[in-house]
C-alpha cells in the first residue's frame, strides 16, 4: 500500500512520519476504510509522542507511551473512551507491523482496565470540577514558589474556561480587546473553530491585572523566556506537572488517586482541565438562575467550552442537574 504522509517541518516528528510511511509500504490486512483510520490514528499518536516523550523509533514504543497519550486525550481533548479505544486499536495495529519492534504491549482488555477506559463509558456521574478552596490554595502555593505565572494562568482558565493550550497563546491585545468587548475571542482552537466566551467579572479581574504587567506586542500568560526560546509547549507542560505535584497536598481528602481510573459517583484527582469543569457547572447554573431551560442552559455551556454539543456539558456537570 502506498501512501504518503504530509510533513509537518518538525524534526522529530518528520521522522518518526518517515518510519510510519516505510511500515504502510508492506500493509496489505484490514479494509481499506479501517487502513486509512489507523493512519491517522497513528499520525496523531506520533505527533505527542515525538514532542511529548521525546520518541525516536518506532520500535522503541512501550505501554507508557500509550499510557501518556491515553492522559493527554483525556484532559486535553476531551476525548470519549469510544475515540480513545480507537485510536489505540490503530497504534497497536502499527506496533504489530512494526519490523524489529522492541517491547510487546499489554494486552488490550488489560491495559483498557487498568487505565480506566471502557468503566466510565461517559465520563457522567464524575466530579473533576475543583473548589474554590482548592483553586485558591494551589494559587497561593504557586505564589509562595515563586511561580506567579503559574497562579495567573490557573485564575485565567478558571475564569474563562479556556484550554491550556488557548491560553498560552494569548496575547495582550487579545486581552484587550475582550475588556472592550466584554467577550473573549479565541482563534487557537481545538480543531481550529474560533469561539467566543463571554466575560464574567472574575475574567475582566484577572485580565486587567495581567494587563498591568504585560508589554504591548508580547505574549499575556507565557513568561518571556518560554517565548524567546520558541518553548510554549514546555510552559504548558509546566502548568500541568506543577498540579500534578502538589495536588495530593492540597486537593480534599475524598478524591481519587488517580483522574481517570475513577469509579462511578467519586471524585477525580485534580487537573487543569479539572478548572474547565468549574467554569462550566459554574455558567450552568448562572444560566439556569436565569431562567434558561436544562437543554438550552447544556447549549450554551457547550458553546462556550468549544464542543458544540450540549450533551457533552453533562460531562462537565458530574451528575449534577
Amino acid at each position: 500500500m502506498k501512501k504518503k504522509i504530509k510533513m509537518t517541518g518538525h524534526g522529530a516528528t518528520d521522522n518518526l512520519l518517515r518510519q510510519e510511511e516505510k511500515i504502510i509500504r508492506n500493509m496489505n490486512k484490514n479494509k481499506f476504510e479501517t487502513r486509512q483510520r489507523y493512519i491517522h490514528a497513528e499520525k496523531r499518536f506520533i505527533e505527542f509522542t515525538a514532542k511529548d516523550c521525546k520518541l525516536q523509533k518506532l520500535t522503541n514504543i512501550k505501554d507508557k507511551h500509550l499510557e501518556k497519550y491515553v492522559t493527554y486525550l483525556k484532559d486535553e481533548k476531551d476525548a470519549s473512551d469510544k475515540y480513545i479505544k480507537t485510536e489505540l486499536s490503530g497504534i497497536r495495529f502499527f506496533h504489530n507491523h512494526t519490523p524489529g519492534a522492541n517491547n510487546r504491549l499489554e494486552d488490550s482488555t488489560m491495559f483498557n482496565r487498568r487505565v480506566g477506559l471502557g468503566s466510565t463509558p461517559d465520563n457522567k456521574n464524575i466530579d473533576r470540577a475543583w473548589t474554590e478552596r482548592e483553586v485558591e490554595e494551589m494559587k497561593e502555593k504557586a505564589s509562595n514558589l515563586n511561580r506567579k505565572e503559574i497562579s495567573t494562568i490557573i485564575e485565567v482558565v478558571r475564569s474563562t474556561g479556556c484550554r491550556i493550550d488557548e491560553a498560552v497563546t494569548l496575547r495582550d491585545s487579545d486581552l484587550r480587546k475582550a475588556l472592550k468587548e466584554n467577550n473573549l475571542h479565541l482563534s487557537n482552537t481545538k480543531g481550529g473553530v474560533p469561539r467566543d466566551v463571554p466575560l464574567t467579572d472574575r475574567a475582566k479581574k484577572i485580565f486587567e491585572e495581567v494587563l498591568e504587567e504585560t508589554k504591548r506586542g508580547g505574549y499575556a500568560l507565557t513568561p518571556q523566556r518560554y517565548v524567546e526560546e520558541h518553548k510554549i509547549h514546555s510552559f504548558k507542560k509546566s502548568v500541568q506537572n506543577f498540579i500534578y505535584n502538589h495536588r495530593e497536598e492540597i486537593q480534599d481528602e475524598d478524591r481519587s488517586d488517580s483522574a481517570h481510573n475513577v469509579e462511578k459517583d467519586s471524585k477525580g484527582s485534580l487537573t487543569c482541565h479539572g478548572l474547565r469543569h468549574s467554569f462550566g457547572r459554574e455558567q450552568y447554573f448562572e444560566l439556569k438562575n436565569a431562567g434558561f431551560s436544562s437543554d438550552l442552559a447544556k447549549e450554551q455551556v457547550s458553546e462556550m467550552l468549544g464542543h458544540h454539543r450540549k450533551e457533552i456539558t453533562e460531562v462537565y456537570l458530574g451528575g449534577l442537574e
